[in-house]
C-alpha cells in the first residue's frame, strides 16, 4: 500500500469485517452455556490459525483443512515451537479472563441496545458480500468457517468411468502440458506485441504461437473444468457428469501427472485427482499469499517426473499471471518499469499496472523456454503446449483483472513447442498444427486434439476440433 487514500480504505475495510464479526460474537453471549462452548471453541481455533497465517504465512484454505485433518501426530509435533507454547499460554489466560468478565455481565443481552448494533453488523457481511463477493468471506474468520463448509461438502462434478477396452495407437509421445493463467494473447511477442515479453522463446526454433483461441469463460473455475473434460464452451447447461481427460489418458497406458502451485479448487478436484501422481507446491498458501512460491518451485519435481517414462502427459498448473503482479516474479525479470507499488488499482497509474503484468509475461517466457529445454534433452517425440485459462483486463471499458465481460479476457495465450523428433514420427500431424495457428479457434480443441494425436480408439470424442487436422480449420 502507499499514501493516506489506501491506508484509509484498508482501516475502514478492517472495521467493517470486525463490525460483522462483533454481531455474531453478540448473539453467541446470549446464552451463558452456548458461550461457555461455542466461543472457547471459535476463539482458540481461529487464534492458532491466526498464529501460523501470520507467522508462516498460510492461508486457510480447504487444502489446507485437508491437510491437517491427515497429518499424523509425529508431524504435527514439528510445528510447535517456544513462541507457539508462549503464545497457546497467551490465548489460555485471555480465555479465562474472558470468560470470568462474562459470568460478572448480569444486562440482558436480548433487551440491550447492543442487539440493534449486532444485527447491523451481521448484516453488514451480507450487504458487503451481495456488492463485492469475497470481500469478507476469503478473510479471516470467515474464510475459515467457509474452508471447514468446503472440506464437509461432497465434490459435486461426478466422473464417468472410462471403458476397459480404451486404448491409444500411438503410445509414445510426451505430452507436456502448461496450464496458465490470467495471460491474454495480444500481450505476447510471438503474437505482434510491440514489447519483447518472450525473448527466449522468440529465438527458438518450433515455436509456434496460436493468436486467436477463443473462450467466454473467463474465470478459472469454468474454464479448467472445460479445458479438461468433455464439457463445451457452448453448453448452455453445464452437465456435472464428465469425461475426465486423465481418466482416458490413464485407460490408455499413459502415466499421468499433475504438478501444481495453484489450489485445487473443489469445482474441479476431482479431475485434478484422476492423474495417477498429484504433487503441490507451497499447497497451503493461496494466490492471496505476500509470499507464494514461484512457478519455478516446480521445475525441480517436473524434471524427476519427466525422466520415469517416455509416454506420458504432464501437467504444470501455474499461479501466473494472477493479480497480485508483483508476486509472480522475481527481481531479474523486472523489465518494465514503474511497477506497482500498491493493490488498491484506482490509485495506479494503467502504465504502472501494465508494466507489472508484461513482467509476468517475461517470467512466463523464462518458465516455458526452461521446460523446454529439460524436455530437448530427453531426445523424444514431444510437444509442450502452453495453454492460458482465459485472458486478463488492462483498463479496457475501465475495467481491471478477469471475470468480466470483456473480448480481451476471452482470448487466452496458447504456445506451443515441438520436438524434431515428434515433427519426424508425425509430419502431417505437427503441419496441420503449424497450419492452423493463425485461425480461430476454441477453447474446445484441447481435449478432443489430445485425444486425436494418439488415436485414442474404443471412445468417442470430436475429431473435427482437433488442431492436428488441417481440415478441421
Amino acid at each position: 500500500m502507499s499514501g493516506f487514500k489506501d491506508y484509509l480504505i484498508y482501516f475502514i475495510h478492517f472495521l467493517l469485517l470486525q463490525f460483522s464479526f462483533f454481531g455474531i460474537l453478540y448473539f453467541l453471549s446470549i446464552n451463558k452455556y452456548i458461550f461457555y462452548v461455542g466461543f472457547s471453541i471459535l476463539f482458540i481455533s481461529l487464534s492458532f490459525l491466526g498464529f501460523y497465517k501470520y507467522s508462516l504465512d498460510l492461508s486457510v484454505t480447504k487444502s489446507m483443512i485437508e491437510a491437517i485433518s491427515e497429518t499424523s501426530l509425529l508431524v504435527s509435533v514439528d510445528l510447535i515451537s517456544i513462541p507457539f507454547i508462549a503464545y497457546v499460554l497467551f490465548v489460555g489466560l485471555v480465555l479465562y479472563f474472558v470468560i470470568k468478565k462474562y459470568k460478572k455481565i448480569k444486562v440482558n443481552q436480548l433487551k440491550s441496545p447492543l442487539i440493534i448494533l449486532a444485527i447491523l453488523g451481521i448484516a453488514t457481511y451480507f450487504i458487503i458480500e451481495s456488492y463485492r463477493h469475497n470481500t469478507f468471506k476469503s478473510r479471516l474468520p470467515y474464510v475459515a468457517f467457509n474452508s471447514v463448509i468446503e472440506f464437509f461438502e461432497e465434490d459435486h462434478i461426478q466422473l464417468l468411468p472410462i471403458n476397459n477396452n480404451v486404448k491409444a495407437i500411438v503410445n509414445d509421445i510426451n505430452f507436456i502440458f502448461i496450464l496458465g493463467e490470467s495471460v491474454r494473447a495480444d500481450h505476447i511477442q510471438l503474437n505482434g506485441y510491440n514489447r519483447e515479453t518472450s525473448p527466449k522463446l522468440s529465438k527458438r526454433k518450433n515455436v509456434i504461437s496460436y493468436s486467436d483461441l477463443y473462450t467466454p469463460l473467463t474465470h478459472t473455475v469454468a474454464s479448467v473444468k472445460q479445458l479438461l473434460t468433455n464439457q463445451s464452451v457452448n453448453d448452455v447447461v453445464k452437465s456435472n457428469e464428465v469425461y475426465s481427460l486423465f481418466s482416458i489418458l490413464n485407460a490408455t497406458d499413459y502415466k499421468t501427472s499433475w504438478i501444481g502451485n495453484s489450489t485445487i479448487v473443489k469445482s474441479y478436484a476431482p479431475i485434478i485427482r484422476s492423474n495417477k501422481n498429484v504433487e503441490l507446491i507451497d499447497k497451503f498458501r493461496s494466490i492471496m499469499s505476500f509470499n507464494k512460491a514461484l512457478d519455478e518451485e516446480m521445475l525441480q519435481p517436473f524434471d524427476s517426473v519427466l525422466k520415469t517414462t517416455k509416454n506420458q502427459f504432464i501437467t504444470l498448473h501455474m499461479t501466473g499471471s494472477h493479480w497480485w503482479y508483483e508476486n509472480r516474479y522475481s527481481d531479474e525479470f523486472r523489465k518494465f518499469t514503474p511497477v506497482t507499488d500498491s493493490k488498491h488499482i484506482p490509485s495506479l497509474e494503467a502504465e504502472q499496472i501494465i508494466n507489472s503484468y508484461d513482467n509476468t509475461l517475461v517470467y512466463l517466457d523464462n518458465f516455458i523456454d526452461t521446460v523446454i529445454s529439460s524436455v530437448e534433452k530427453t531426445h523424444t517425440k514431444s510437444i509442450v503446449m502452453y495453454v492460458s485459462d482465459h485472458g486478463e483486463i488492462l483498463g479496457e471499458g475501465g475495467k481491471w483483472l478477469h471475470a468480466q465481460e470483456s473480448e480481451v479476457s476471452k482470448n487466452p495465450a496458447m504456445i506451443v513447442w515441438y520436438s524434431d523428433e515428434l515433427f519426424s514420427a508425425y509430419p502431417k500431424s505437427v503441419s496441420a498444427l503449424i497450419k492452423n495457428k493463425e485461425k480461430r479457434v476454441s477453447a474446445d480443441f484441447f481435449y478432443h486434439s489430445i485425444l486425436d494425436l494418439i488415436q485414442v480408439q474404443n471412445f468417442d470424442y470430436d475429431k473435427e476440433k482437433s488442431i492436428f487436422k488441417e481440415e478441421n480449420y
